[in-house]
């Protein structure tokens, strides 16, 4: 009973993990160290980008499974610093069970940026973007501006628990329909720009980053999954801009 407990809170804070970006091989160490250190006999991890699949034998001979979907992801690299601090910590002083539940739920809690100040951020990357890839003064300008509405939009249908998919389709699209109508207004000429800056807020380059990672590192089902979700998000962000522009006149 009580290794099942421990499974229990090591399955938690390994999908934390993977939600926050750890790689799988990652989350697979972590979540076995913890339950040997805890006296498991052995441990056997299975992770992939939307579960995980632990089984545990004890000393007596007992085996259980805990399975963990994952169903959505925010990179967030100060709470994963958190949470590996947290797990070599478990591992080497092995405190009770209920001061590593009590940690978790202060990590889970804790948010270090309220939405505005993530909204702010958020404008000026898109901004910076904007100038990056060839826009002036006021293209910099319109694509802050558009990086703060994408970021509280995202944030609003990730509350309604919206399908990742769907949210970057209409966050896309959204962008791309601003730009159109300032570009037709005469505020800007270059809309292009304006419209990639903000796509490179939803791009997810620690998720493709990773599942070259995990590829390489022998997990190769894990890291195509991830690739494969990496290839599909690229797909509807490119299609949300794409359906504005032909919707508006833009392309066609």
């Amino acid at each position: 009973m009580f290794l099942k407990q421990v499974l229990i809170q090591a399955m938690d804070l390994g999908k934390m993990m993977l939600i926050s970006g750890a790689g799988v091989s990652r989350v697979e160490d972590t979540i076995e160290r913890i339950c040997l250190a805890y006296g498991a006999r052995e441990v056997e991890a299975f992770t992939i980008t939307s579960s995980i699949v632990v089984t545990v034998t004890t000393e007596d001979g007992d085996v259980f499974t805990q399975t963990k979907r994952i169903k959505y992801y925010k990179t967030d690299f100060h709470k994963l610093d958190r949470l590996n601090d947290l797990s070599r910590y478990v591992c080497r002083e092995k405190p009770d069970i209920s001061y590593l539940e009590e940690k978790l739920s202060d990590i889970r809690q804790e948010h270090i940026y309220s939405l505005p100040v993530q909204c702010l951020i958020a404008s000026l990357i898109a901004g910076t973007f904007a100038v990056f890839f060839g826009g002036g003064f006021v293209e910099g300008i319109i694509g802050a501006l558009c990086g703060a509405a994408v970021w509280w939009l995202m944030a609003f249908l990730q509350k309604l628990d919206s399908n990742i998919m769907f949210s970057d389709f209409t966050a896309a699209f959204m962008v791309a329909t601003i730009a159109y109508i300032l570009a037709h207004l005469g505020a800007t000429r270059d809309y292009g720009t304006i419209i990639i800056g903000n796509i490179m807020l939803l791009v997810p380059g620690v998720a493709f980053v990773n599942s070259i990672r995990d590829i390489i590192g022998g997990d190769v089902m894990a890291g195509m999954i991830r690739l494969c979700e990496v290839v599909v998000t690229a797909v509807f962000l490119a299609a949300g801009s794409f359906t504005a522009l032909v919707l508006w006149g833009g392309v066609l």
